[in-house]
């Protein structure tokens, strides 16, 4: 798999960690908005605050006080959709 890169994302006691993040193109106390490998992830809920961010590794970390939603774009099709 040579080139191919990575991303995940992990939520646990009210932290999200996002890996793999090219670009941070929105933050703001309701939502987040993440450009990765590709894709596009949207982080949507209440209280969110930036604990680390880590350009070089691309990593992100943030406190989400209530998540809502977490709603992954992938080449023009949303995958959010398929979780109802």
């Amino acid at each position: 798999m040579p080139n191919e890169k990575q991303y995940s994302f992990n939520f646990d006691n009210s932290v999200l960690t996002v890996k793999g993040v090219q670009q941070v193109m929105e933050i703001s106390d309701r939502q987040a908005i993440f450009k990765l490998d590709g894709n596009t992830l949207t982080v949507k809920g209440s209280g969110i605050n930036v604990t680390k961010l880590d350009k070089e590794q691309g990593v992100v970390v943030l406190e989400v006080a209530a998540l809502s939603s977490l709603s992954l774009r992938q080449s023009g099709v949303n995958l959010k959709g398929l979780f109802r």
